[in-house]
């Protein structure tokens, strides 16, 4: 049978809504009580720009699909420098399915993701301004993407739910990671609590009493 998501969830989808301007507080909830379902992990991809499609299955009970793995990991390759690809982190399609079987669930219909940009070679890396030097783009681990009739913070609101990495909102698109928790919006990143961000002043440590 179905397992709800914990009521921690719907009182994180409250928090972020509060954090995120102009959020409806009810899609975050009801983004939080949507059913985990058990069966193959499905995924359905666009590509921006190059009109590519990609329905498939990211795993089964016995595991990741190999295949389908592979024809996700080309459409999200660098279309910005000479179609460079790379085999991209298996838990990053875990991560865009769960959001979009969420999104889809709270819809009504299949939400379909359109990806921005995926895997970036270190050039084209450093030639987008305010890119970061340490991209988990650069890895295969990270995914910029949208939906269409959904704002960003939805989708980051989402991202949230599902995942435990980095969540980004910019102004036509939401990015998602595999890395460490974080959560950014107009490009400034919130370090996790008890990690102070670099440059912060400090006193010399006390010896322990």
């Amino acid at each position: 049978m179905p397992v709800l998501r914990r009521s921690l969830l719907a009182g994180l989808a409250g928090t972020l809504a509060g954090a995120l301007p102009g959020l409806d507080r009810a899609y975050a909830a009801a983004l939080a009580a949507v059913p985990v379902l058990a069966g193959p992990t499905r995924l359905w991809l666009r590509r921006e720009g190059t009109g590519e499609e990609v329905s498939a299955i990211v795993r089964t009970p016995d595991g990741y699909n190999t295949r389908d793995l592979l024809l996700l990991s080309w459409l999200l390759r660098d279309v910005g420098d000479g179609s460079s690809a790379v085999w991209i982190d298996p838990p990053l399609f875990d991560l865009l399915a769960s959001v979009q079987g969420a999104m889809s669930a709270v819809h009504g219909s299949a939400v379909p993701l359109i990806v921005t940009s995926g895997y970036r070679t270190p050039k084209h890396n450093a030639g987008i301004e305010g890119a970061a030097r340490g991209s988990l783009h650069l890895a295969g681990r990270a995914v910029d993407i949208k939906a269409v009739g959904y704002r960003p913070d939805a989708v980051a609101v989402a991202g949230a739910l599902c995942g435990r990495g980095g969540v980004g909102i910019y102004p036509g698109f939401c990015h998602l990671d595999v890395g460490a928790a974080r959560s950014w919006a107009g490009g400034r990143k919130a370090r996790p609590a008890g990690h102070p961000a670099p440059g912060t002043p400090i006193t010399q440590p006390k010896d322990p009493a």
